[in-house]
C-alpha cells in the first residue's frame, strides 16, 4: 500500500495566499494578570506591601501591625467575642446544625456533628465597593 504524498505545488500556492503572519495576530494572554476577567489573591504579603505604602511606614513594621491585628481577631473569636469594623464587615462565630451526609466512597449515610464555624458579614460600605459599576 503506498504513502499518500501531499502535493508540495499545491501546499505552495496555499501559503502563497496567505495574507498575514504570525506578527499580525493578538498575543495570547500567558498570565492571570494580563487576562481582565481574572482576579489576583492578595496573601499577607502583598498586604503588607500595600499597608505600608499607605501609612509610609517600613514593609516590616506593616508586617508586624497586619500580624498584630490578626492575632487580635483571631484572640477575639476564640473567647465567643463578635469582632465588628464598622465600614468593613464582623466576623462573628455561628454554631452550625448536626446534619446527615453520604460517604463518597462507600455511599453510606454518616453523622456530621454541630461544630463552630467562622462567618463573616461584609459591612454596608465594603459591599458597595465590591459592586461592579456597569
Amino acid at each position: 500500500m503506498a504513502l499518500h504524498r501531499p502535493n508540495s505545488t499545491r501546499l505552495g500556492r496555499i501559503a502563497a495566499h496567505v495574507d498575514r503572519c504570525k506578527e499580525d495576530f493578538e498575543p495570547m494572554a500567558t498570565t492571570k494578570k494580563a487576562a481582565e476577567n481574572e482576579s489576583t489573591t492578595v496573601g499577607r504579603q502583598e498586604l503588607s506591601k500595600r499597608i505600608s505604602q499607605q501609612a509610609k511606614i517600613s514593609q516590616k513594621q506593616a508586617a508586624e501591625v497586619l500580624e498584630a491585628a490578626l492575632d487580635s481577631i483571631r484572640d477575639a473569636l476564640q473567647s465567643g467575642d463578635e469582632v465588628r469594623l464598622v465600614g468593613f464587615g464582623s466576623f462573628k462565630v455561628r454554631q452550625s446544625a448536626a446534619r446527615k451526609g453520604v460517604n463518597p466512597r462507600d455511599r453510606q449515610p454518616i453523622e456530621v456533628p454541630a461544630k463552630e464555624r467562622v462567618r463573616f458579614f461584609p459591612g454596608k460600605e465594603l459591599a458597595e465597593a465590591v459592586l461592579k459599576k456597569k
